[in-house]
């Protein structure tokens, strides 16, 4: 069942696939003129935002009634929606990495791997952590709410997190650590990756849990 509902998803998602073929221009026009890691980043933050927007589609075609009629459990659908979102993001992934790769060879005439793992490390933790804050909202609120409420997280975010990280970077001992972190992570590529990972795991099943206890009774 949760394979038929993972298929439902993707029905409600193509409609969309028509804006996402001309969207891959933009990181292509990224990677060329900023920077090739961007092709990636842009990328997954772009099928994210698609994703929320499937919350969109299934709320206006009553999918909830739909769900209501089947034999299923309420935590099925969102089991369902989160392994859907997994699916889609990694199969993303590997196309903007291999765009990456396309863009390194005309560009540069190599490939930096290496740069580009981190990259992707990196732009596959940021989408898993906006789809932990947002959906927990999506499955509790109708649509309209829910996009208003995901941002609120961000917004709280930047406001406290930029000022705080400007000043402790003033500080030049915590500063001195930071550096040094980083620099161990960029000699221990393996170490990142499981690190990026093991986070991406622990936000995405926090977010699944919470999204599972909370969710809107109507079906």
């Amino acid at each position: 069942m949760i394979r038929h509902l993972i298929m439902l998803d993707f029905y409600a998602m193509k409609p969309l696939t028509k804006f996402m073929f001309p969207f891959l221009l933009v990181p292509i026009i990224l990677g060329v003129v900023a920077d090739l890691g961007m092709s990636i980043m842009v990328t997954l933050t772009f099928i994210v935002f698609m994703l929320n927007v499937v919350f969109l589609i299934t709320e206006r075609s009553n999918f909830n009634k739909l769900y209501g009629i089947l034999p299923i459990k309420k935590s099925a659908n969102v089991l369902s929606r989160y392994l859907f979102s997994l699916i889609v993001i990694f199969t993303t992934a590997i196309i903007s990495f291999v765009l990456f790769i396309i863009l390194s060879v005309i560009t540069k005439g190599t490939v930096n791997l290496e740069y580009g793992i981190q990259f992707l490390a990196i732009s596959v933790f940021v989408a898993i952590l906006f789809i932990s804050i947002q959906y927990p909202f999506y499955f509790k609120l109708e649509y309209t709410k829910a996009s208003i409420m995901s941002i609120l997280p961000y917004i709280v975010c930047f406001a406290i997190g930029i000022p705080l990280i400007n000043y402790l970077m003033g500080n030049q001992e915590f500063y001195q650590k930071i550096i040094r972190i980083i620099r161990y992570f960029q000699s221990n590529m393996t170490i990142f990756v499981l690190c990026v990972l093991g986070l991406s795991f622990l936000f995405i099943v926090a977010s699944y849990l919470l999204s599972k206890k909370i969710q809107k009774k109507e079906f």
